[in-house]
């Protein structure tokens, strides 16, 4: 469920990959509780995210991204997302 309403009517088409219930946070090295984030389409373990920073998520899983295609979205680049500019 996202953190903001307000983005919920910006973004309609994308869904939260959440869990509806926080059944499966943890609390994380800083002592902030993680959510659990699952594909969108197959319901794939797809690590944690902050739950108080992130207003939204949406992840699509390798598998269903190689069967079914990607999003027409801007890719961000790897080195960039790994913090090797």
């Amino acid at each position: 469920m996202p953190v903001d309403p307000l983005w919920a009517r910006a973004n309609p088409a994308l869904p939260d990959c959440r869990a509806r219930r926080s059944r499966g946070q943890r609390r994380g090295r800083l002592g902030l509780w993680m959510d659990p984030v699952f594909c969108a389409n197959c319901g794939a373990d797809g690590g944690f995210i902050l739950a108080a920073l992130v207003a939204h998520v949406f992840y699509l899983c390798d598998a269903c991204e190689d069967t079914g295609g990607g999003l027409p979205l801007p890719v961000v680049p790897e080195a960039l997302v790994r913090g090797r500019f």
